[in-house]
């Protein structure tokens, strides 16, 4: 049942058939006290819900019986009344483009996908929590306001009215604001005590038209047109301004006047009144900054979760695909060995990714770093077609490379943002393309400046980009046109993200020119440097003497932890059998605890040279059991395994009593080197 409503609750509507998805929703949003929650199984009865709250948001499943959540959406916008509710959809299916674009057009604000991250649910209810409560405030200070000047006012005209002159002068020098009188053709004939004591200016030199002079001179025109305007036609005068004060500083006031009027309704006079509202501006101004910078912040984190998925999704389907290759019986070994290394080198990639995401204000801020390595050419454009043979293979188009001036065998540059970058635009001209071939024409630079460049001309037989198109092709999340997105599919980064990299190092990407059904070219350019001899030399150097694909483990000796005990505290059975799995060859005798409480009890009693801790585990984590075995007077090794990268991280199991720290995803080579020297 949901908590009742009280004035300061924030009322949260979370529509779902099922009744799991009610329960889940209810016990991650519960944590905040102040929200007040209310459930509905359907969208009938969430509109029906509507009228007896003032909702903040409303989480909408889309698929229910019934109407569903598009059909919801659609007519709560119809409403005026509810028109300016926030709408987040939270589903578990329909992740195609053209569902989200649905949803939006139904006046969904968010989309959250199940499963979703608890931390970015709450993070998303939370921002427009906070918009709904500072919106709030602002309607409920300005009634109070509003009331309290109305009040003031209905005080003020009766005093006149019954009051004598002194009494009247008497009474205006009193209140805090400032009294003026006007005649009827607006030269000020009076004012308070307050208006001396605020602008410094006398009687005589406010009296008249002299009051201008006291009036902030960027907006002295408006506010004079407005106050004509009201003369004229004998209407209440009511405006916001900017009054100078004597010691020149200048503050915000709410100036209102009212035409005094005689028996047969003629204007003899105004009489008016100016209220301080500046601390009220200043407030509602940082309000709005803060909106604006909370919304800014919710774009930023939208566009940047968008631009990790592309990067992320790129490795991952060179791991997966090539997993399935490494499952078909017809592979040779042969093959099977450089579907590993493809495997391996994408995982790598892919750990770098992630590794780059942890610095989230770097990337926020667009603070994009590119790195210079020594780089073999013609094995990364082998690489890269080998990626991307299969692609035009599928769809029986050809896929040609081809070197149109000499090609230095070595450059300088960030081989993995040029990988991306290539794979992009000719994995986009492959996908646009449904018969012919895809071209791509290499050609090495050195312009008058004397700086290298590397140009990449690719040129497709595809479906063609249209004048109207071709200015938003660069844009996040745009395509040709919405058919685009249904016949192709994809998030439409590819282009814009491959800009901003060309960009980064120092070169860009161009659609040089482009024909509905007769095809495109794109221009990709990026600046390389030339390495040295010496460079050349050790490069080749490393290149013989590496041993990525041989087992780590042939290098070192035959059983280098012969004997060993190592106990494993980890909870995830996947990393037991592959710690096991690359222990296997090393001698080493290996017992395994199924979390922290368990590693306590088999390390108090057991003779174990080293422990392998798992730092977040059920029970008790690792550094809980790590700071228990201390106490306990344990004095052996204690390595500690995480999957954080943060240099934060691996001091904080240091602190505590570690002796070393790994983090997943853990080499083989790496692993044992680090047993073998705490147990030497």
């Amino acid at each position: 049942m949901p908590k009742p409503a009280t004035n300061r609750s924030i009322d949260i509507l979370i529509v779902d058939d099922r009744e799991d998805g009610l329960i889940v929703l209810d016990a991650l949003l519960s944590e905040n006290s102040s929200y007040n929650l209310v459930k509905a199984s359907s969208g009938a009865e969430a509109i029906g819900l509507l009228p007896l709250y003032d909702f903040s948001m409303l989480l909408l499943d889309v698929q229910m019986p019934g109407i569903d959540g598009f059909e919801t959406a659609e007519i709560i916008r119809r409403d005026s009344r509810f028109q300016h509710i926030p709408i987040i959809f939270v589903t578990a299916i329909n992740k195609d483009e053209r569902y989200v674009y649905r949803g939006y057009e139904a006046g969904a604000v968010d989309y959250i996908f199940k499963p979703f991250d608890p931390v970015i649910l709450k993070s998303k209810v939370a921002v427009f929590a906070e918009l709904f409560k500072q919106n709030r405030t602002i309607r409920q200070q300005s009634l109070q306001l509003a009331e309290r000047e109305a009040l003031e006012h209905r005080t003020y005209i009766q005093s006149l009215e019954l009051e004598s002159l002194r009494r009247y002068r008497n009474l205006a020098d009193a209140i805090p604001h400032m009294v003026l009188r006007a005649s009827a053709t607006g030269h000020l004939e009076y004012h308070n005590r307050q208006w001396s004591a605020y602008t410094g200016m006398t009687s005589e030199q406010s009296y008249g038209t002299g009051w201008h002079n006291a009036l902030d001179p960027h907006n002295l025109n408006d506010v004079l047109e407005f106050w004509n305007r009201s003369i004229t036609g004998g209407d209440r005068y009511e405006t916001e301004c900017r009054i100078r004060g004597k010691e020149g500083q200048l503050r915000w006031f709410w100036v209102k006047a009212e035409a005094e009027r005689n028996k047969q309704g003629e204007v003899i006079a105004w009489l008016g009144t100016c209220t301080d509202i500046h601390d009220r501006k200043i407030a509602e101004q940082k309000l709005i900054e803060a909106q604006q910078n909370a919304e800014a912040a919710n774009d930023a984190k939208t566009h940047f979760l968008a631009n990790m998925s592309h990067e992320i999704r790129t490795p991952l389907n060179a791991i997966i695909g090539f997993t399935e290759v490494l499952h078909d019986p017809s592979v040779s070994f042969e093959e099977k060995m450089k579907s590993v290394s493809i495997v391996r080198r994408n995982g790598t990639q892919l750990l770098k990714i992630v590794d780059e995401i942890l610095d989230i204000s770097k990337v926020e801020a667009g603070g994009l770093v590119t790195e210079k390595v020594n780089t073999d050419l013609m094995q990364l454009l082998g690489e890269i077609k080998t990626l991307l043979t299969g692609m035009a293979s599928k769809k029986k188009i050809g896929l040609t490379f081809e070197f149109k001036t000499g090609i230095p065998p070595r450059i300088v540059t960030d081989s993995t943002r040029l990988r991306q970058i290539i794979l992009n635009i000719v994995g986009n001209a492959i996908k646009f393309t449904q018969k012919g071939s895809v071209d791509m024409q290499v050609r090495f630079i050195t312009k008058m400046d004397g700086k290298c460049y590397l140009s990449f001309e690719v040129m497709d037989t595809g479906v063609g980009i249209d004048a109207s198109s071709m200015k938003k092709i660069f844009q996040p999340f745009s395509q040709a046109d919405s058919s685009t997105t249904r016949l192709y599919g994809g998030t439409g980064l590819g282009l814009a993200l491959s800009r901003r990299l060309a960009r980064a190092m120092g070169g860009d990407v161009l659609l040089q020119r482009s024909k509905p059904g007769a095809g495109s070219t794109f221009l990709i350019e990026v600046e390389v440097g030339l390495p040295t001899a010496e460079e050349n030399l050790a490069a080749a150097e490393a290149a013989d003497t590496k041993s990525e694909d041989r087992p780590p483990y042939l290098a070192a000796a035959e059983f280098p932890l012969q004997g060993k005990r190592i106990l494993l505290v980890e909870d995830a059975e996947d990393n037991q059998m592959l710690i096991s799995q690359f222990l296997s060859r090393t001698g080493a005798l290996i017992d395994f605890a199924n979390n922290g409480e368990e590693g306590v009890r088999k390390a108090l009693a057991g003779e174990y040279e080293v422990i392998l801790m798992d730092i977040q585990m059920p029970l008790i984590d690792g550094y809980q059991a790590t700071s228990r075995l201390r106490r306990a007077g344990y004095d052996r090794p204690i390595i500690a395994l995480t999957a954080h990268a943060l240099v934060e991280e691996r001091e904080k199991c240091l602190s505590i009593g570690c002796n070393g720290h790994l983090t997943k995803p853990i080499g083989r080579q790496q692993l044992i080197e680090s047993l073998v020297q705490h147990t030497s």
